[in-house]
């Protein structure tokens, strides 16, 4: 089954999708009309650092996430889980800090005040928010933890996740009562856990299959432990488990490659069959002037060839970039646009030496502009995978 694109109550989502890093409501340094001229057309939001910055409730009162920051168009929202498990790994000394079957408690080191996250908690702050895809809260687990924890992530990642699709149905419910906010259905995805482990993977994954969700996420990113990984994928590096949990998921279900990331590896996903990626990558790169360019026009080139076609007759596509260095010195005295074949605003409108200077001196205006382009790179590289797709 080809999945070209998915349909929600603000629009549709053209498959294979980019989502940009609204972490707090907001894509830093560029406005969401900059964000729609670059050419994105979904966003994902925290649902954690909304919901303690400034209260889903408040939130929906406002008319829901969508109407508050003026964006008509798809939002997806996770869950919560890696923020909280990063609080609460990255402060173990204190005893409130703790994952238990009931959710995750936590202090919060900016405020102090205590907190408890559920998984009927996140779906209901999410359902404030408005969204058009929800996550599932899950336990995430880094990759060379021992084989009693990843056991212990994956039984837990269920048990949240039933928990979750029970109080979502509860919400979007059939029948008078509903809440007009809610009239329309959204998406709901889950998360497989199991850390670099093939074997907790596909446990993970077919106990979710059973729940059945819409969408089936990757947790998580593995790395190399001498536990597991080496046996089950030579190379060692995590395009061989997501390709591996790719395949552990049906083609009619939507697959969603959390985190993933650098161009070259989305072009990897998709060839593997996943469809909806994240990152904050584009956007923090650019406030340092780390631009993404075409071939020939940088300091690093990077490249994917795509393989389409038959096995007795297949074509190569190769997908090509480079990587702009824009502090380097040599851009010093260069009148040229950051890249001649791309039409933003930032290479329409100033010369690489101009912007190497806003960004020496960390102006927002230079920021913005590399932001704008950098996110109408990542437009055009998934418009070329989907063009690509088709061939």
């Amino acid at each position: 089954m080809e999945k070209k694109s998915i349909q929600t109550k603000h629009g549709e989502i053209a498959l294979p999708a980019f989502l940009p890093d609204a972490t707090y409501g907001s894509i830093r340094t560029a406005s969401f009309n900059d964000v729609k001229n670059a050419g994105i057309n979904e966003i994902v939001s925290t649902t954690l650092h909304l919901e303690q910055k400034i209260g889903s409730q408040y939130i929906k009162k406002m008319g829901g996430l969508h109407k508050f920051i003026n964006w008509d168009r798809p939002i997806l929202t996770d869950s919560g889980g890696w923020q909280v498990f990063s609080l609460i790994n990255s402060n173990k000394g204190n005893k409130q800090n703790r994952i238990t079957d009931l959710g995750c408690s936590f202090i919060d080191p900016a405020s102090g005040d205590y907190s408890l996250l559920t998984p009927e908690g996140s779906i209901v702050i999410q359902s404030n928010l408005g969204a058009d895809i929800l996550t599932v809260l899950d336990d995430p687990i880094i990759g060379d933890a021992s084989l009693s924890a990843r056991k212990e992530s994956v039984e837990l990642t269920t048990k949240w996740a039933a928990r979750s699709k029970k109080k979502f149905d509860e919400i979007y419910k059939d029948g008078e009562d509903r809440d007009p906010h809610r009239l329309n259905r959204p998406l709901l995805g889950a998360v497989v856990q199991g850390a670099d482990d093939k074997k907790m993977r596909k446990e993970s994954a077919e106990q979710l299959l059973e729940l059945d969700f819409d969408l089936y996420n990757f947790g998580g990113i593995p790395m190399y432990s001498d536990i597991s990984w080496k046996k089950d994928f030579p190379t060692g590096f995590y395009r061989e488990m997501l390709a591996y949990v790719s395949e552990l998921i049906p083609d009619n279900k939507y697959k969603y490659a959390m985190g993933v990331g650098q161009p070259e590896d989305i072009a990897y996903c998709v060839d593997a069959g996943w469809d909806i990626f994240d990152t904050v990558l584009p956007t923090r790169n650019a406030r340092h002037g780390y631009l993404y360019v075409g071939g020939g026009m940088g300091d690093e080139s990077k490249s994917y060839s795509r393989r389409r076609g038959s096995l007795s007759s297949p074509t190569q596509k190769v997908l090509s970039y480079d990587i702009m260095h824009l502090r380097s010195e040599r851009y010093k005295f260069d009148e040229n646009p950051v890249d001649e074949n791309c039409d933003c605003e930032c290479c329409k409108t100033v010369s690489r030496a101009y912007l190497r200077h806003l960004i020496r001196i960390k102006e927002p205006a230079g920021q913005r502009l590399c932001t704008i382009h950098n996110l109408a790179f990542y437009a055009k590289w998934m418009e070329e995978l989907r063009v690509t797709n088709k061939n």
